[in-house]
């Protein structure tokens, strides 16, 4: 099987880029394990730039009705209260407007576009070489197990933190896992709740239960998704960390409406994310991105538009040709990279100090500060919307 492109792995960034070569004229070919959207879901926030292309790809009806709601705001509970931290006027004022939005069914979205091929329910049992140059992949159907060819002028690795086409590569990735832990899962959103606000519950009472903050944000159809941030550690060495959720979701009567319905902790999915810089983007005849070449946490939501981004170059590159395709990408995908890798590097950093350097009324009064001055979280919401975008 011949193609001008194969890509493996069906995530955003790799959808997007199937999706412009073949209106481009290139033959693609995504290869995707999984059949469907994944049985959990994890909340992710795309910028103005990312949007842009995917309004470029399918109408906005076709977002909004089951993947995105435009962010109207963040407010954190200080203990009494909600604290703004995020309103309307801010985003107009910073002229930027985040997108919350279900990860799973965005992708699914992209791969329904079919302006390339889609293999789902296979497997890369390796990639293929000639001499020095990476030629494709030999693919295992996961059903069947038999095993076929797919050629390519190039291979595009989409496939994540262990990735396969990375390690053909030759290519180093010192990844480090973020010091803190997230369990997520999706919910039903309460009629009661503001939609499109993303709500926030600090732990300030039982923070030493390793349960350290609860997130949630709506999503189209009533629905809404739910982070928990943990400290693993202290998480794991709890004896009751049922009765620990019961307190810390007692704090306000809106959590507790809004957990009503959710077993905790098995209701959640768990996720370690380790993060980390590729050394180089590829090789010969292959090339990563996404979380294969630049694995970030939640901080800042900086990864799928990350990887929208890598797209959108890959693209350009791939359509126009020539023997400088791989240089052209490191050239001007690094340092894009390497800022928004930041947040990630920052809330490291932060989580990372010791307890007694932050106390509860530090952190109160930093949370009321940002309210008191919008104008640092204008400027924060225009670097966070920005970092993964070239600088002409």
């Amino acid at each position: 099987m011949q193609a001008d492109v194969v890509i493996v792995g069906g995530g955003i960034g790799g959808a997007v880029l199937a999706e412009l070569l073949g209106r481009g004229g290139k033959r693609v070919i995504v290869l995707e394990r999984s059949l469907g959207p994944p049985a959990w879901l994890r909340p992710e926030i795309l910028w103005p730039a990312t949007v842009e292309v995917l309004f470029s790809l399918a109408p906005r009806r076709v977002w909004e009705r089951k993947a995105m709601l435009p962010l109207q705001g963040i407010q954190v509970h200080d203990g009494r209260q909600f604290v703004r931290v995020v309103t309307p006027e801010v985003l107009a004022a910073a002229r930027v407007q985040p997108w919350f939005t279900n990860p799973n069914e965005t992708r699914e979205e992209l791969l329904r576009l079919r302006n390339f091929e889609l293999q789902r329910g296979v497997e890369v049992a390796r990639v293929l070489t000639e001499g020095a140059r990476i030629t494709g992949v030999r693919v295992r159907d996961l059903a069947t197990r038999q095993e076929s060819d797919v050629l390519a002028a190039w291979t595009v690795g989409d496939d994540g933190v262990h990735s396969a086409v990375r390690e053909a590569c030759g290519i180093k990735l010192a990844a480090r896992l973020f010091p803190v832990e997230f369990l997520c899962t999706a919910l039903e959103w309460p009629d009661d709740l503001l939609a499109g606000i993303v709500h926030g519950w600090p732990n300030w009472r039982h923070g030493e239960s390793g349960i350290l903050f609860f997130g949630a944000g709506s999503l189209p159809g009533g629905k809404g998704v739910g982070l928990v941030a943990i400290n693993g550690a202290r998480f794991d060495a709890n004896s009751d960390v049922e009765e620990s959720w019961r307190k810390f979701r007692a704090m306000d009567p809106a959590f507790a409406r809004l957990a009503a319905g959710v077993d905790f902790p098995r209701g959640f999915t768990r996720i370690r994310r380790p993060w980390g810089h590729a050394q180089r983007y590829g090789a010969p005849g292959a090339v990563v991105m996404g979380d294969a070449a630049h694995p970030v946490s939640p901080a800042g939501g900086q990864g799928a538009n990350m990887s929208v981004a890598d797209a959108v170059v890959l693209a350009q590159l791939f359509r126009r040709g020539g023997p400088d395709v791989l240089a052209e990408y490191e050239r001007r995908r690094r340092a894009p990279n390497e800022r928004s890798i930041g947040p990630t590097r920052l809330g490291a950093t932060f989580f990372n100090l010791p307890g007694w350097l932050l106390p509860k009324a530090v952190r109160r009064a930093l949370l009321q500060g940002l309210s008191r001055h919008p104008e640092l979280v204008e400027r924060g919401l225009r670097s966070l919307s920005t970092r993964f975008a070239e600088r002409m």
